[in-house]
C-alpha cells in the first residue's frame, strides 16, 4: 500500500508539472503573435505610416499574425480533444491510395515554392480501408508539412504506400539536418519544436503540436506511428491494419 501511495503521489506530481508546462507554453505562444497584432493595430490607429504601401504592409502583417494565432488555437483545441480519448471517429470506407494521391497533388504547389519535389511510390491497386477521413487527412498533412519544412533545399520528399496481407504502411521520407537520439525521443511530445530550414509566407510556423496530433489520430485508428532516422535521413511511418480487401483480392482468396 505504501508503494502504491508513493506511485500515486508521483503520478499526481508529474501531472501537475505537465499542466504547468502546458499553461506556460500556451501562454508564451499566444502572447507572441497577439503582441505583434496589437503593435500593428496601434500603428494603424495612430496612422503612423509614411504611405499607402507601408499601411498595406502593416495590415498584411497583422492579418498573417491572426492566421498564426488561429492555427495555434485550432491545433491546441484538436490536441486537447484527441488527448482525452473520448473522440468518436466518423468511420468511412475509402480508397486510401486515391486519398494519398489527392493529398500529394494538392500539396505540390506548396512544396514547389519551397524548392521541394514530391515523389510518389504507391502500390497500383486500390486500398479500401475504414477510417475517419478528416482526421487522417490532418495527420498525413502534418507529416507532409513537417517533411517539407525541415528538408534540405533543393530536396525531395518521398511518399510511399506499401500494402501487405494484414497491414498498410505509409511512409514520408526527407533529408534534413541530423538530430540526436534525445531529440528523436522528443519529436512526438507536445510543444517540442525545432528551427526549420527557413521561415517564409508559404509555411506557417509550427507550435510543436503537429506530430503529437498525428500520433493521437493514428493511435485512435488502432495504428502506430514512428520515426526512423539515420544521419539526416528521416522516415516517418504510419502502419494500420487492413480493414477490408478489394473485390479482386476476395475472389483470389
Amino acid at each position: 500500500m505504501a508503494q502504491q501511495l508513493q506511485e500515486q503521489v508521483e503520478r499526481e506530481r508529474q501531472l501537475e508539472i505537465s499542466r504547468m508546462d502546458l499553461i506556460t507554453s500556451v501562454s508564451h505562444d499566444l502572447r507572441t503573435p497577439l503582441t505583434s497584432i496589437i503593435g500593428y493595430l496601434d500603428l494603424l490607429k495612430k496612422q503612423a505610416f509614411q504611405d499607402e504601401q507601408e499601411e498595406a504592409r502593416y495590415i498584411n502583417n497583422a492579418f498573417n499574425k491572426t492566421q498564426q494565432l488561429k492555427k495555434l488555437i485550432d491545433d491546441l483545441f484538436e490536441y486537447t480533444r484527441l488527448s482525452h480519448g473520448d473522440v468518436q471517429l466518423n468511420l468511412q470506407e475509402v480508397d486510401f491510395h486515391s486519398l494519398i494521391e489527392q493529398m500529394v497533388s494538392e500539396f505540390e504547389p506548396v512544396a514547389r515554392e519551397q524548392g521541394i519535389t514530391l515523389i510518389q511510390e504507391l502500390s497500383p491497386d486500390p486500398v479500401i480501408m475504414s477510417m475517419d477521413v478528416e482526421q487522417m487527412v490532418r495527420a498525413i498533412d502534418n507529416l507532409l508539412m513537417n517533411a517539407t519544412k525541415f528538408s534540405l533545399v533543393p530536396g525531395e520528399v518521398k511518399i510511399s504506400l506499401v500494402t501487405g496481407e494484414k497491414y498498410v504502411q505509409l511512409s514520408v521520407e526527407n533529408q534534413g539536418q541530423p538530430i540526436t537520439k534525445e531529440q528523436e525521443e522528443l519529436l512526438f511530445q507536445r510543444f517540442y519544436r525545432m528551427e526549420p530550414k527557413q521561415n517564409d509566407m508559404y509555411m506557417p510556423p509550427g507550435y510543436g503540436l503537429g506530430l503529437s496530433i498525428a500520433r493521437n489520430i493514428v493511435e485512435l485508428h488502432g495504428g502506430r506511428i514512428w520515426l526512423d532516422h539515420q544521419q539526416g535521413d528521416y522516415r516517418f511511418c504510419i502502419e494500420m491494419k487492413r480493414s477490408m480487401y478489394t473485390s479482386s483480392e476476395q475472389q483470389e482468396e
